[in-house]
């Protein structure tokens, strides 16, 4: 008889059936294929998708905007009620509104977080309500679950769930997606719970496990940020066991090295904790691996037996597969709450892109070129974060980071795998030594990188592609626009990234009394710009003298102060560091930009992407942790790719390869193969009309713009200006106070306007607001600006320029806790007022120097740029065939709209350059510069069809129009009156010799209101227009919407809204246009 063809085994991503169960809940069939357009979705990205792109914060009424969608998109089919919903809202808002209580900056939930939230609440409370409903449930799943996947061939390993097993839940949320926050909520989620059961007098108390006491401090910190009491584990306290009836009061730390199984010194018998504690876990997959991990795992399993257990780490996936225990894969299978892993991390925007530099086929000959061209490419994101400081500023850019990472370095002549870091970290200063040794030779390795090609410099891959193509453009631009020659670069490369113009030697110098560090200087340099961070600090420093290697001295520091813990912070001199993994885990640090992988990770992918995870987080626009192209603003800076992408290279082929073979697992792109396309970029410069523009004046000596920053006198915060005085500051308080309140059913007075009297000033702490202000000040780059502790005092005192909203009583002296409050307000008013002050005092200097003059050739009104440069993936088939497609079509000169797949580009003369190009957002596609996005692009599109519909008439009442894409800050056109306005396009209707100049912003509005400045503006322009006294020239200004007019709750109809100048690209699509030229003309 024949036997059975051997089922398959069900990947472990598809068997994550508590995940798959609450999925279910809100309606969607886990076990069915969902669909979005051709593509197949996972049943958690159909739910997700309600959300998705939804505004992230709350609504007034203090709701989730995330709800507001989740409820009018819940199926008809949802066991979840409305009401339900609404519930688990009301307490993920009150949880939010506790951890948010002391923070100057508030948590605003992403999406994920937010369901990841939403599915803790479902569960807990189930299991509160009633387990043995919640197990029948459950396993009526797993049964479905498994008869399915049975039919289609796969044997799962899912086994039905025991009441044991229901007390353990795992967040596997990738690094940088903030799984600290939601660990605070589900800390008081399961506290709500709790304490309404017996759990409350149960539970002996709630201990946080981590790997690290570096680890554990980060976490005491940021526990106490949210508002928890922490402290931490004694282990000499006596009897464990006492710590009072309700353990949910404080969460107490430790480490998981700590817990054994007998007493000992700095450790912890584990049964002297008992079996009846809440555990929170992190970086939960320690413990999967080795034999003595695996005793940790038991530690742990012990301590939660009748307790409760939250595990979190990015990396569960992986540890299970290297576990390769069948019953540790079905115990995750089984409590894996939420799964938003790195790749879907990554399709959704969040963290940095990333770009693979594989090793060239011949390393060992070309090891100087390749580690140089590395060395440029993080050299070329330290320049641009330095060029370009103000306009990356809103994006939350911090300065860049060189880091080479390798296996932990506890005894320089230990293990085979130390011995082999030893010997990488040896190889990179005696390459760094080198190159500040002959500028002669590398400058000319810098010029072959810069100006050759790949066939040249030999840095091809092991498939013969240019390993670094299209990896140094804007060196390549700083080059040419600086007359620079390679050796001038080669000294500036000493000057930004090596601390010294002058060179010298390298100088390693262990620091003295501390077993972790060396650093790193270059000859007589003040500062250090590098940093060693291992365990044997003193064995690598003893190794690194043998070498004897030529310009370099090991010596001995006496500089007292260790560096690693400032190496986090943008002013920390040190720009490479040098260390073993032990750091890795739980590392606070957002600058990490160019990583160089030396000898780690090869057994274990957790590993991998741990590491990974250090490089790929960013704070993004507006914290939005995502980048540019997928965060909220419609025009990024130029460039600004380069600094949101990893690099990351190796100076080891099986490890690049290893890492390669990651990223294929986790149907990730290699980027490590780009192909660069470029597309000409036509300026038009004879428009046959003199047409004109608004710049500052020049100045006589040096026939350069004026420049608040650099010409204007610095004001000082003291005079309130007339016009903020009309207009006044206002703050309301009054939401904020509402929510906080309605946790403790406290009935809140009515509404009430107010203002700060001598008794509140005199409670004020003045030196917080004075730090706090000049915080604010740095992080928008105003250095010329003066504040004084005294200026605030005076400001504040002074009663006729701002309101308070609040409710009544929470002015009044009877409550303590008010003071706190006072102080947050006084914060937020001084920074309202500090921004009012500064752009008025900008444009006071600016406006009266404005002028209108002609456009000219450098004036940064044109495009300097000769080409369009297009990025992609070298694996993006699709994505290059449209690319080729449309470059096709624009050579042949196609008319309309050219669409290609993620593409769509325009030929269209009345636009001063062409062609103008768009891609999706979010679309791995990179273009500089930078592409129209949508609203842009549709405005062009139907203004170009109005030209062609009605192109005779014009003719014959002899009109002409011309459009220009406004370039980006710091180089196009910008009002400090209105804001810092920049708006999108510039639009010129010529006629009987007379200039109409119309700024036009495609902008959507649903979370503005009437009186945003943007909408103002077209009153403000008519100011400057009178200023200026021009007979030829009229001044316009128009917002265009993509916003559905039925959106706006304004109270306005949409006459009057016409008559602000805000025309709705979709409720007027046909007549939008010409109601603007008729605007214009009228």
């Amino acid at each position: 008889m024949a036997k059975a063809p051997k089922k398959k085994q069900l990947p472990f991503g598809h068997k994550l059936v508590l995940n798959q169960w609450i999925v279910s809940l809100f309606g969607f069939d886990p076990l069915k294929d969902h669909k979005d357009g051709n593509r197949t979705l996972r049943p958690m990205q159909q739910l997700a998708k309600s959300v998705k792109d939804v505004h992230g914060g709350m609504t007034p009424e203090n709701l989730h905007h995330f709800y507001k969608a989740l409820d009018i998109n819940l199926q008809a089919t949802a066991t979840i009620t409305p009401a339900d919903l609404l519930r688990y809202e009301h307490n993920i808002v009150s949880h939010t509104l506790a951890i948010n209580e002391k923070r100057d900056r508030p948590i605003v939930w992403k999406y994920y977080q937010w369901l990841s939230l939403l599915f803790a609440e479902i569960y807990l409370d189930r299991f509160f309500a009633d387990r043995e409903a919640l197990l029948e449930a459950l396993n009526a799943y797993v049964a479905a679950f498994n008869t399915y996947w049975t039919n289609e061939g796969y044997e799962t390993g899912v086994t039905p769930y025991e009441l044991e097993d229901l007390n353990k839940l795992c967040l596997q949320n990738a690094t940088g997606s903030g799984k600290t926050l939601l660990m605070h909520v589900n800390f008081l989620q399961f506290r709500h719970y709790a304490s309404k059961s017996s759990f409350k007098h149960d539970l002996t108390r709630t201990v946080l496990i981590t790997p690290n006491e570096q680890l554990s401090a980060q976490h005491a910190r940021e526990i106490k940020g949210s508002n928890i009491a922490a402290s931490r584990l004694l282990t000499d306290s006596g009897d464990l066991l006492s710590s009072g009836k309700n353990g949910l009061r404080q969460v107490d730390f430790t480490e998981v090295t700590k817990l054994k199984d007998e007493d000992g010194p700095n450790v912890i018998a584990t049964r002297n904790l008992g079996d009846q504690n809440l555990l929170l876990v992190d970086e939960a997959h320690r413990g999967m691996g080795s034999q003595e991990e695996r005793g940790w795992f038991r530690s742990r399993a012990r301590l939660s037996e009748k307790g409760f257990v939250f595990e979190y780490s990015a990396t569960l996936k992986e540890a299970v597969s290297a576990a390769k225990r069948p019953e540790i894969e079905a115990s995750y299978a089984k409590t894996i709450l939420f799964d938003y892993s790195y790749r879907y991390f990554y399709e959704d925007g969040y963290g940095k892109d990333y770009r693979i530099f594989n090793l060239p086929r011949t390393f060992d000959e070309l090891e100087f070129s390749y580690l140089t061209a590395c060395l440029l490419s993080f050299y070329q994101q330290l320049r641009l974060y330095e060029d370009n400081y103000g306009l990356y500023a809103p994006y939350n850019i911090e300065k860049p980071l060189w880091v080479f990472v390798g296996s932990s370095v506890t005894k320089a002549t230990g293990t085979k795998a130390e011995k082999a870091t030893v010997s990488d970290v040896a190889n990179i200063l005696k390459f760094i030594a080198k190159f500040l040794n002959d500028e002669g030779a590398s400058a000319a390795v810098i010029e072959q990188i810069l100006t050759g090609n790949a066939q040249e410099t030999g840095l091809l891959d092991e498939n013969g592609t240019d390993i670094f193509a299209g990896g140094f453009a804007y060196l390549q631009s700083l080059m040419l626009r600086e007359s620079w020659k390679p050796g001038d670069l080669f000294r500036d490369i000493l000057e930004k990234l090596f601390q010294n113009r002058g060179g010298g030697e390298l100088s390693i110098a262990r620091i003295k009394g501390d077993d972790n560090e060396i650093m790193l200087r270059v000859g007589q340099a003040d500062k250090p710009f590098g940093l060693i961070n291992v365990g044997d600090a003193s064995g690598l420093a003893s190794h690194l003298s043998e070498q004897a290697f030529e310009n370099a001295s090991v010596l001995e520091s006496e500089f007292a102060e260790t560096l690693f813990g400032q190496v986090t912070s943008s002013s920390s001199p040190v720009n490479l560091l040098i260390g073993s993994k032990r750091f890795v885990e739980g590392w606070d640090c957002w600058r990490v930009s160019t990583l160089g992988l030396m000898h780690v990770g090869k057994s274990e992918g957790a590993q991998i992407i741990q590491l990974f995870g250090r490089g790929v987080r960013l704070k993004g626009f507006d914290w939005s942790l995502q980048r540019s192209g997928f965060a909220t603003p419609t025009d990024q800076p130029d460039l600004i790719q380069y600094v949101e992408t990893l690099n990351v290279f190796g100076i080891e082929a099986d490890f690049m390869e290893r890492f390669r073979k990651f990223l294929e697992e986790e149907e990730l792109p290699r980027n490590d193969q780009k192909q660069v396309f470029t597309v000409p970029l036509t300026v038009t410069y004879d428009f046959g009309q003199r047409l004109k523009i608004l710049r500052p004046r020049k100045r006589r000596d040096d026939g350069r713009e004026y420049d608040f920053k650099r010409d204007g006198a610095v004001p000082a915060l003291t005079i309130v200006p007339d016009k903020i005085r009309q207009k006044g500051v206002e703050i309301d308080w009054y939401p904020r106070i509402q929510s906080l309140e309605s946790k403790k059913a406290t009935k809140l007075g009515s509404k009430e306007e107010t203002r700060f009297g001598d008794g509140h000033l005199a409670f004020l702490d003045y030196d917080d607001l004075f730090f706090r202000l000049e915080k604010f000040k740095r992080e928008r780059t105003w250095h010329n600006i003066n504040i004084s502790k005294s200026m605030i005092k005076d400001l504040l005192a002074d009663r006729t320029w701002y309101r308070i909203i609040v409710p009544s009583g929470k002015m009044e002296f009877s409550d303590f806790g008010n003071v706190a409050l006072w102080q947050e307000m006084a914060a937020e008013l001084l920074q309202k007022f500090s921004e009012e002050f500064y752009n008025y005092c900008k444009a006071a200097f600016i406006e009266p120097r404005l002028e209108l003059r002609e456009i000219e050739v450098g004036d940064g009104s044109l495009p300097e740029a000769t080409d369009y440069q297009l990025i992609v993936d070298a694996s993006e088939a699709a994505l290059i065939n449209d690319i080729q497609t449309l470059t096709h079509e624009i050579a042949a000169r196609k008319t309309g709209i050219l669409r290609a797949g993620d593409l769509k580009g325009c030929l269209f003369d009345t636009h001063l350059y062409e062609p103008v190009l768009h891609v999706t957002k979010g679309s791995r596609i990179q273009i500089a510069p930078v592409s129209l996005n949508e609203s842009e692009f549709q405005f062009l599109d139907d203004l170009r069809v109005y030209i062609e519909r009605d192109h005779e008439r014009l003719a014959s009442d002899g009109i002409e129009l011309f459009l220009l894409r406004n370039e980006s800050r710091g180089r196009g056109i910008g009002f400090f009156e209105a804001g810092n306005f920049y708006p999108d396009f510039l639009l010129w209707l010529v006629k009987d010799g007379k200039q109409h100049l119309s700024f036009v912003e495609p902008h959507g509005l649903q979370h503005e209101g009437p009186g945003h400045k943007k909408i103002e503006f077209h009153r403000v322009i008519k100011d400057i227009q009178t200023r200026l006294a021009s007979d030829d020239v009229v001044l316009n200004s128009f917002v265009v919407t993509p916003t559905r007019f039925g959106k706006l709750n304004w109270g306005k109809t949409i006459q009057e809204l016409e008559d602000m100048h805000v025309l709705f690209m979709d409720d007027q699509r046909d007549d939008y246009v010409s109601k603007i030229v008729s605007k214009i003309l009228n």
